[in-house]
């Protein structure tokens, strides 16, 4: 499963989407499937955004099985740095 988050926005910040989008990575996950985050075009997201889409996903399941089964592809600095904060907290 591909996420191409400019579908979504250039900027995106809304723990209503991030959610949204949590639950198809979840499920993906469950099923086997690898997902690829496609952040190209997006230019910023918020630290809300991240916590709810990125974040949460620990509370069901664990580290090395969310980066087993993912991979972040065109993430500028501003957004790799906004998720490896929200994931530490966790």
């Amino acid at each position: 499963m591909i996420i191409k988050f400019l579908e979504f926005g250039k900027s995106l910040g809304t723990r209503q989407l991030g959610k949204k989008i949590r639950t198809d990575i979840i499920n993906s996950i469950k099923k086997g499937e690898k997902v690829i985050f496609d952040f190209n075009g997006v230019s910023i997201i918020s630290n809300s955004f991240a916590d709810e889409c990125f974040g949460k996903i620990l509370e069901e399941m664990d580290l090395q099985t969310l980066v087993n089964n993912t991979e972040f592809k065109d993430t500028n600095d501003n957004i790799r740095i906004i998720i490896k904060s929200v994931l530490r907290k966790y």
